[in-house]
């Protein structure tokens, strides 16, 4: 799946896990909603991520997104394409009620991840 790298909310650095939001190249390829451990190819090179598909319910938001969170990763690489692949589907979507239950519960997709 070709993704391009956009500007969003910026809400993950916050909660110290950084994510690439994405626009699919082919909209018909986002998947469902979800969080997926996925590979990412960034111009050849191969990297490990977290996905993130859907409303992002914790925190009050409506429209359907994807969002990557790369592994040991710390570029600027807006404006990129990115090819991913599913590996693995990790959980379904769902609300948090505190952000630190979000952040112990990614920590967790992360380890999952690198399995």
């Amino acid at each position: 799946m070709l993704a391009k790298v956009v500007e969003g909310r910026k809400v993950g650095r916050t909660l110290g896990f950084p994510t690439a939001n994405l626009e699919f190249l082919n909209p018909d390829e986002m998947p469902e909603s979800g969080v997926y451990a996925v590979d990412v190819n960034l111009r050849d090179e191969m990297l490990r991520g977290v996905l993130n598909v859907g409303n992002r319910p914790t925190f009050g938001a409506s429209e359907k997104v994807a969002e990557v969170h790369i592994l040991d990763f710390a570029r600027d690489i807006y404006d990129e394409n990115l090819d991913i692949t599913i590996r693995k589907f990790i959980r379904k979507e769902r609300t948090f009620e505190t952000s630190e239950a979000l952040k112990k519960q990614i920590e967790q997709d992360r380890e999952e991840a690198r399995k």
